[in-house]
């Protein structure tokens, strides 16, 4: 019932139905479905749109970081799909995402029940030309190692 068009709803809004959809264990087609909807409209997100909290809670940490990665991961594929014209346009909207998940990364390496698995994942789940500099990524591996050792 939601509109199909790229920016009818929020990237956020997208997100939490993706969210809402995992927790009420959805079909795998409808949680595909919100997925590549959220990752055509990622580069729109802010830190605080990618901020779920974990349903589960005998995992100890406060986020959902397998929703951020899965979101990523159809984002990556979308990516390579591109014409080679619009490289330009691909390379801003990449490297906005990189920047968005690096703060991202920042606020989930706070959590001192974060596995390092969880960070990891998430730091990997963008190419190498999402970040031009590692600035934001070495800020959240210190954050993370400060607060959890």
């Amino acid at each position: 019932m939601i509109p199909g068009d790229r920016g009818s709803v929020s990237v956020g809004f997208l997100l939490r139905l993706l969210s809402i959809a995992n927790y009420l264990r959805a079909s795998p087609m409808t949680k595909a479905e919100h997925i590549r909807r959220s990752s055509l409209q990622f580069e729109e997100a802010t830190v605080n749109d990618l901020l779920f909290p974990l349903h589960s809670t005998s995992e100890g940490h406060s986020y959902d970081i397998d929703l951020v990665v899965s979101v990523l991961e159809s984002l990556v594929v979308l990516w390579r799909r591109i014409s080679p014209a619009a490289t330009s346009q691909f390379m801003a909207s990449i490297r906005k995402v990189g920047k968005l998940v690096d703060s991202y990364l920042l606020v989930a390496a706070k959590d001192v029940n974060m596995p390092v698995s969880k960070i990891v994942s998430l730091s990997e789940a963008l190419p190498d030309i999402a970040r031009p500099e590692h600035d934001g990524l070495c800020k959240a591996i210190n954050t993370y190692l400060k607060v959890s050792y």
